[in-house]
């Protein structure tokens, strides 16, 4: 199943042969914030300026014209043609004759927004060269991103992805993917990037603004305004959908649906061979985005989703293969609240998740039914010109139920063989208070610091989780980041570990950041010692785990129409179980990631990817015992637990893209060729009956993929 997974939802939408304008906007030597940037030709993929007033937007044509607008100020029109395309530019901006008494706090951006290693907008989404247009596949570019299982579901230096939160609107999304397995790892998120104005990756010391998290953090934040109506039609060789913004009568008041049917009948009937285990897979989603400006000062956002998914094929579990069923339906909604005046921004935020999921195979049948509560109330302010402060109260009510028949002998798993009935029915309530400040000590020199504690019930144990970050700026192209702190989040349930376990983490990180105009370079040194137990792979359970890592990323713009970039990561990690000390499963002497990129004026843009790294730890079976009441063979483990490597994982994807636009309409087509090499990378281990002989069961093999994105701007 893993092998073909990552296709079943695939929609790789790139945007081609675009160049980067980047610029500063100001009000005389003062940056505005908050002020919307965008093309004539294509208001909708606009986007807007950081606390620094800075941009950058991709164009298509030199005949376009770039537009500043901001309340209070005239708008600001530059032909593209007069403008710096690797340089920076400067726009000034004028107030209007006609200006507003504006007492709102137009800020939106998280307070620590500049505390975050990476933040992305739906333009850096698009044109990331392996996200194939997924907002959490486009961190796995990242050297931060330790996914080592053609996943999606963030793991962030060397963490597990259950440390890790990813957090929409405010409201956190547990198990954020879709296509996933009995451990919750999925091939897709469940998040649309047209909806996305920023995405903002915490790869260590996550913001305490948020909590239950003990690792990384991946907020997203979706967009306030909407600048046209737009329709987007896609097909592809395993899907059809559409995607539909509509401006209401009222300013700043919008819809957006969408809905997408993946399909496998074309898909597997062109490469049949190259799919031995799957047999079919439907899904089918809709989501909707509203958002409504009830007055000057008050605001509501809601977004809800459903999602139905099925799919069926084989597998192999130790010495039995036979086929599997699943399916799974889910939906949320997230609700926010906004109310901004001259004293801050008071918010209230509201999250419901639903979701059942059926799993068979062989002696196992896996009913799991889930749902969660959220609410919290945030309130940020400015105290003087230089302090920011946010006060956050959250409540996290999360509930599981388990109905499972599952293997009396793990080894014995035949439809024939014995099975016991393993139920689980817990709830888990969380209630925090803290808050978190942000301080410019000096024009160079930013402060952060952040508290959180819970109130406990149920027999929960008191906890403090604490931060302290320090962001100097050298210069105008480098900058340092310090940062260091203790934090707690308790484990999400799933089929192998179904209980609510307390982890914590101390943490501490150094990165360092260099921009000019071409060229990008990123480098960390980090540590972190993590408690609790957590999941080291099926069959083993961890509570000690330190991880010391090293990170370096550098990005070239070779010229207009040429990038390239390369991404390292060192991770040195051991794991603790009992009184013996191993290796991690992410203990790595490398983990490499490259792209080059070409965007040729008149011809289809080209990018190559490529991904080394050793091969995962397993603990190898070295021969069995014949159990007479089952009729099968008991494995004998290794004593050295994770002592052998599969063998290196190397791959090389393709993607290729043609961008055409006329009379406000554009079209995107599309194809991508995974693993062109066609390299059999071992992902697990398969034994025959009586253990003696043994062979690897590969991740995916080369696939075809392609379709087309129809838009139509009005």
């Amino acid at each position: 199943m893993n092998k073909v997974l990552p296709f079943l939802l695939v929609c790789c939408l790139q945007l081609p042969s675009q160049t980067l304008i980047k610029g500063v906007v100001k009000d005389g030597k003062d940056p505005v914030f908050a002020a919307n940037v965008f093309l004539k030709s294509n208001p909708e993929q606009g986007t807007t300026t950081d606390f620094d007033g800075s941009f950058q937007l991709g164009f298509i044509s030199e005949n376009d014209t770039l537009v500043v607008s901001y309340i209070g100020y005239n708008t600001l029109e530059a032909p593209v043609n007069r403008l710096q395309k690797v340089q920076f530019n400067t726009l000034l901006l004028a107030r209007s004759a006609q200006t507003l008494e504006e007492v709102i706090l137009v800020g939106t951006d998280p307070i620590s927004d500049k505390f975050s290693v990476q933040k992305l907008e739906k333009l850096d989404i698009y044109l990331n060269p392996i996200a194939q247009g997924d907002p959490l596949k486009a961190i796995t570019i990242l050297p931060a991103s330790t996914i080592d299982d053609e996943t999606v579901n963030p793991s962030l230096r060397g963490s597990s992805s259950d440390r890790s939160r990813v957090v929409f609107n405010n409201v956190p999304v547990y198990n954020p993917v879709r296509a996933s397995q009995l451990n919750n790892q999925g091939f897709f998120s469940l998040f649309n990037t047209e909806l996305i104005d920023k995405q903002y990756v915490y790869a260590s010391n996550p913001p305490l603004t948020y909590g239950n998290t003990s690792a990384g953090l991946v907020e997203i934040q979706t967009i306030k305004a909407l600048k046209n109506d737009q329709l987007k039609l896609s097909s592809s060789l395993a899907s059809t959908g559409f995607f539909a913004s509509k401006r209401l009568k009222k300013e700043g008041n919008f819809i957006q649906l969408y809905s997408n049917y993946q399909f496998s009948e074309a898909f597997l009937g062109i490469q049949e061979e190259k799919l031995p285990d799957l047999n079919n897979f439907n899904t089918f989603d809709i989501g909707l985005n509203t958002r409504f400006q009830l007055s000057k000062k008050l605001s509501l956002n809601s977004f809800s989703y459903f999602i139905d998914e099925d799919f069926s094929g084989s597998r192999e579990q130790f010495t039995y293969r036979g086929d599997f069923n699943s399916a799974k339906t889910r939906g949320f909604t997230i609700n926010n609240l906004n109310y901004a005046s001259e004293k801050g921004l008071f918010t209230i935020n509201f999250g419901f998740n639903t979701e059942s999921q059926d799993f068979m195979f062989g002696n196992t049948n896996s009913v799991q039914n889930t749902s969660q509560l959220f609410a919290s109330l945030n309130h940020k302010t400015k105290l003087g010109s230089n302090i920011a402060h946010q006060t956050t109260l959250a409540w996290d009510r999360f509930a599981t139920d388990f109905d499972n028949v599952v293997p009396e002998f793990f080894y014995a798993q035949s439809p024939e063989s014995p099975s016991v009935v393993s139920n689980f029915d817990g709830t888990n309530t969380l209630l925090e208070i803290g808050s978190y400040t942000s301080w410019d000590a000096k024009d160079d020199l930013l402060v952060s610091v952040g508290w959180r504690t819970n109130i406990p019930n149920n027999g929960q144990v008191n906890y403090w989780s604490y931060q302290l970050g320090l962001r100097y700026k050298i210069n105008g192209e480098n900058t340092l980041l310090l940062s260091g702190g203790k934090y707690h989040n308790y484990t999400t349930p799933s089929f192998f570990i179904q209980q609510y376990n307390l982890l914590d983490s101390e943490q501490i990180a150094l990165d360092y950041t260099y921009t000019s105009e071409r060229t990008n370079i990123t480098a960390a040194l980090y540590y972190k010692k993590e408690g609790g137990l957590q999941t080291v792979n099926q069959f083993l359970f961890s509570d000690n785990l330190t991880t010391a890592g090293a990170e370096f990323f550098f990005q070239q713009q070779l010229n207009d129409r040429l990038k390239f970039s390369v991404a390292y990561s060192f991770i040195n990690q051991n794991t603790t179980l009992g009184d013996t000390t191993f290796p991690g499963l992410r203990d790595y002497d490398y983990f490499i990631k490259s792209s080059l990129e070409y965007t040729p004026k008149n011809w289809p843009s080209f990018s190559l990817n490529w991904l080394a790294r050793p091969g995962q730890r397993f603990t190898p079976i070295i021969d069995g015992t014949f159990d007479i009441d089952t009729g099968f063979y008991e494995p004998n483990f290794s004593d050295e637990f994770l002592n052998s490597r599969y063998g290196p994982y190397v791959r090389l994807d393709l993607s290729v893209s043609k961008y055409i636009s006329w009379n406000k309409r554009e079209l995107v087509l599309f194809a991508s060729i995974n693993n062109i090499l066609n390299r059999a990378n071992p992902r697990e281990d398969i034994y025959t009956n009586d253990y003696s002989q043994r062979r690897f069961e590969p991740y995916q093999l080369r696939l075809l993929y392609f379709g087309l994105v129809y838009t139509l701007n009005k």
